[in-house]
C-alpha cells in the first residue's frame, strides 16, 4: 500500500511506500524533517484520508486481513497501486512539486528516505560588501607592490645606462692612450680630468656663438637707440680724371663749411667716396646711407695712402643743392 502524508509546513502530499513506516524522512520542497506515518485504512471518510500526520503515533497500523469490493473501487477512485512499489535506486528520485502533475516514490531499501540535501543559502548583502572590500584591498596592494618593483626596475636602467656610459668613456680614453705603445694606462684621477676638458671643450662650442650673437644684437640694439636721426641729404655723383684718363681708388671727399653768417652746420659730418675703374664715384654720408649735406663744401682727393692732389682753385670748394649733384673733376 502506499501512505499519503501531507507535509506540515508546505501542505505537500507525498505517497511513501508503506515499507518505510516509521522511518526518517524529508520533504523535497521544504526540506522538513518527519516520521514516516504507519497507513491509514483505505475505507472511511476521505477527509480523514488526506489529513496530514504528523507522527506515527497519531495513526494505528492498518488491520486488513482480506481486501473487499469496496477497497478496490477506493483504490482506483485515488490511484493507490494495489502491489507495492518495485525498489528504485534512491539517486533517480525526483523532488515533489505540488500541483505538478509528478510524485516522489521513496523507496524502501536501507529502510530510510534519502531526500536531496537543500541548496547552500545565498549570501547576503554585508557578506558581498565585504568580500568586495577583500577584493579591493588585494588590487590596491598588487598596484602598490608592481608600481615598487616599476621604480626599482627604472632605477636599476639608470644605474645601469650611467655605468654603461661611463665604461664606454673609459674605454674610449682607454683606446687613444693605447695608440702609443709606451703610454700607460690612465688612472683615475687623469680620466676625471679629460672629461671635465671634453665637457669644457662641449660647453665652449656652444656657448661661444650664442654670446657673439648677443653682442652683435647689442651693438645694433645700441646704434638704433644712440642714433642721431639722419639730416637731409642730396645724392652727389661724378667722375675724376688725370689728362682725361679715369683715376682709381682715389678718395673724394666733400666737407661741409659753415653758412655765411659763421654759423656751422648741424651734424655737418664730411661726405666721402672711392673712384671705381671708370674713374666715377658716389659720396657716403656714412656707410650705410649715400648722400651730401646740401650747402659749400671743402672738396679734396687725395689717395689711398693720404696724399692729396693739386685742385685748380674753382674746384676746391662745391655747392651742393637739388639742382646741383653731380661734379666731373680733372686733375
Amino acid at each position: 500500500m502506499v501512505i499519503r502524508y501531507t507535509c506540515g509546513k508546505c501542505a505537500s502530499v507525498l505517497k511513501i511506500s508503506d515499507d518505510l513506516t516509521g522511518t526518517d524522512g524529508k520533504c523535497p520542497k521544504c526540506k522538513a524533517k518527519f516520521k514516516v506515518p504507519a497507513a491509514t485504512p483505505a475505507t472511511g471518510d476521505t477527509a480523514k484520508d488526506d489529513a496530514p500526520v504528523d507522527s506515527p503515533a497519531d495513526v494505528a497500523a492498518p488491520e486488513h486481513p482480506e481486501e473487499t469490493e469496496l477497497d478496490r473501487a477506493v483504490a482506483e477512485l485515488i490511484d493507490v497501486p494495489t502491489e507495492v512499489t518495485a525498489q528504485v535506486d534512491l539517486s533517480a528520485m525526483e523532488e515533489f512539486e505540488p500541483n505538478s502533475g509528478h510524485e516522489a516514490e521513496i523507496p524502501a531499501a536501507g529502510r530510510t528516505a534519502v531526500i536531496p540535501e537543500p541548496e547552500a543559502p545565498k549570501p547576503s548583502v554585508a557578506e558581498l560588501m565585504r568580500a568586495h572590500e577583500e577584493s579591493q584591498k588585494k588590487k590596491a596592494a598588487l598596484k602598490k607592490k608592481d608600481k615598487g618593483s616599476l621604480e626599482a626596475a627604472a632605477v636599476a636602467a639608470d644605474v645601469m645606462t650611467a655605468g654603461t656610459a661611463a665604461s664606454a668613456l673609459t674605454r674610449t680614453y682607454d683606446k687613444k692612450r693605447s695608440s702609443d705603445s709606451d703610454a700607460a694606462p690612465l688612472t683615475r684621477e687623469e680620466r676625471r680630468q679629460a672629461e671635465q676638458r671634453d665637457a669644457a671643450i662641449s660647453y665652449a662650442k656652444k656657448a661661444v656663438p650664442a654670446l657673439a650673437g648677443m653682442l652683435v644684437f647689442g651693438y645694433f640694439l645700441f646704434r638704433w637707440a644712440f642714433a642721431a636721426p639722419l639730416p637731409d641729404l642730396e645724392y652727389v655723383t661724378g667722375v675724376v680724371t688725370r689728362e682725361n684718363n679715369p683715376l682709381v681708388g682715389v678718395v673724394v671727399r666733400f666737407a661741409p663749411l659753415p653758412t655765411a653768417g659763421g654759423e656751422a652746420l648741424e651734424n655737418a659730418t664730411p661726405s666721402e667716396g672711392i673712384t671705381k675703374a671708370d674713374g666715377s664715384y658716389v659720396l657716403f654720408y656714412d656707410p650705410d646711407n649715400a648722400g651730401v649735406l646740401p650747402g659749400v663744401h671743402e672738396v679734396t682727393i687725395s689717395t689711398s695712402s693720404g696724399a692729396v692732389y693739386p685742385m685748380a682753385t674753382q674746384d676746391q670748394k662745391k655747392t651742393v643743392s637739388s639742382d646741383s649733384r653731380t661734379f666731373n673733376f680733372n686733375l
